[in-house]
């Protein structure tokens, strides 16, 4: 089985690497991509092996998760700008007067949630990728993450407004 997927690798991960490539993706995150899609034929090939063809599908899950790479960084681009912008001012349930930028915030939040943050928004890790670093589940990880938002949101709110905000 593992001589049946590194001959497959061989014959076919430049040419996954070539088409994401042309669909516009950079080199260096089409290599990545395709690492990863093909990381996950590894794990499935008692099942992929056996389609009729396995590339096909090599190279969909390479396209997606490419896909899911450049809105990961959109949205972070998106989103950094604002944060780091952001001033803080005293949230409604949390008691503690937070002044001060959006730093001075992240500081005040328990080291999960801040850490779950800096997982998802700084590096750009998929809750299961950020949960796994974390060594929780990724149910945990989304209750972690939802109480620094929730935390964070009226600081957002005073500083950008609620219009900017529902967007």
């Amino acid at each position: 089985m593992a001589r049946e997927f590194d001959r497959f690798f061989r014959e076919n991960y430049d040419m996954t690497v070539r088409g994401l490539i042309l669909d516009g993706t950079r080199a260096d995150d089409a290599h990545d991509a395709a690492q990863e899609a093909y990381v996950r034929a590894f794990a499935r090939w008692w099942r992929v092996g056996h389609y009729r063809e396995p590339a096909a599908w090599v190279r969909r899950v390479a396209v997606n998760v490419a896909r899911d790479q450049h809105r990961r960084l959109v949205t972070a681009e998106k989103a950094l700008p604002k944060l780091a912008t952001t001033q803080v001012v005293h949230g409604p349930d949390t008691g503690t007067d937070l002044s001060g930028s959006l730093d001075e915030a992240l500081d005040q939040l328990p080291p999960q949630q801040r850490q779950a943050v800096d997982l998802y928004y700084g590096a750009g890790f998929t809750t299961e990728d950020a949960a796994g670093r974390m060594g929780i589940s990724p149910g945990a990880f989304r209750f972690h993450l939802s109480r620094a938002r929730r935390t964070l949101k009226p600081r957002m709110v005073e500083r950008l407004g609620r219009q900017e905000m529902a967007r």
